[in-house]
């Protein structure tokens, strides 16, 4: 017996749909297919024990700030620390950065917010210092000084914005530490990495090219030791194969161009042993002053101190 021409069709729609569902659940396996690919392929690798802040339960303070930056620190995602020093670091224990254009150029650099209250900062307390090693190979490492008492006109000081930035991509330990606080963070400097969504829209970030419009700095000069007051980052010397075999140590003076982002260029040596001399410019050249005056070049010296070896 012939089915009816409705019966027909309800049949059919039924098919369709079950076809349409099949291939929607296909398509939705097939997208987690390819994230869990993608997030295994851009995973720290095991040997790199990432902090994530699922690691240790943030304790928020009481009586809870009133102030804005109090407030973004309280609100972030990824907040790790406690009430006396925290800051804000990656949920998945990653930080991306472009791959340097030139030799010198940071991996990673961005703004890190470290936060305290009860007591807040204190210019009275000294300064918040930042250091930075590498874990698995070797690299410079930094020493980051923020002096201040925080954003007293926003935050009664609850918020010092700091900065970050990695000299080469891999496994970083990143330490804070204020007055008799230390907070301690293992995270994973990885290039940025371009990732197709299944609708095939890039992801990736697009980095701006350097301008080349602004006019030529302005140049000046100022005392090495009224110049010193303002660096902010610098990594530290490596001492030579042969020095440490010969024991040498001491001050290196450089001459030294500081130009208008606050890095150090045209690096010369003037004093000091002489077998110490190329690797007190390598580290120079990584150092940051403080900016305190706009399309200026500052003409100066640099000391790079090496300890002796047994210290």
């Amino acid at each position: 017996m012939l089915r009816s021409r409705p019966a027909t069709f309800i049949a059919f729609a039924f098919i369709g749909l079950a076809l349409t569902l099949a291939l929607s659940s296909l398509a939705q396996e097939s997208g987690e297919k390819q994230s869990a690919e993608w997030a295994a392929q851009h995973a720290p690798p095991r040997s790199c024990s990432v902090t994530l802040p699922s690691d240790a339960s943030f304790i928020p303070p009481y009586p809870v700030p009133t102030s804005s930056a109090a407030h973004f620190g309280l609100a972030a995602k990824g907040k790790f620390g406690t009430e006396k020093l925290w800051t804000v670091i990656p949920l998945d224990g990653i930080w991306r950065g472009p791959v340097p254009r030139e030799p010198g150029d940071f991996a990673y650099g961005d703004k890190l917010p470290w936060f305290r209250v009860h007591p807040a900062f204190s210019l009275n307390d000294g300064a918040l210092t930042i250091t930075g090693k590498r874990l698995d190979g070797p690299a410079p490492s930094f020493i980051e000084t923020f002096v201040g008492g925080g954003l007293p006109l926003d935050d009664d000081n609850a918020m010092i914005m700091g900065g970050i930035q990695i000299p080469v991509f891999g496994c970083w330990t990143i330490a804070g530490h204020y007055k008799d606080q230390e907070l301690s963070f293992i995270v994973w400097v990885m290039p940025l990495t371009e990732q197709k969504s299944l609708s095939g829209d890039s992801t990736a970030e697009v980095l701006p090219e350097p301008s080349t419009s602004l006019p030529e700095p302005r140049r000046i000069h100022i005392d090495g030791a009224v110049q010193a007051r303002s660096l902010v980052y610098r990594v530290v010397p490596e001492l030579p194969h042969e020095a440490q075999v010969t024991n040498v140590s001491g001050t290196v003076v450089l001459h030294a161009v500081i130009n208008r982002d606050g890095r150090v260029r045209d690096a010369q040596y003037l004093s000091g042993p002489p077998l110490l001399a190329q690797a007190a410019i390598n580290a120079a050249s990584w150092w940051q002053y403080m900016v305190t005056e706009e399309n200026v070049e500052i003409d100066t010296t640099i000391e790079v101190a090496f300890p002796a070896v047994n210290n």
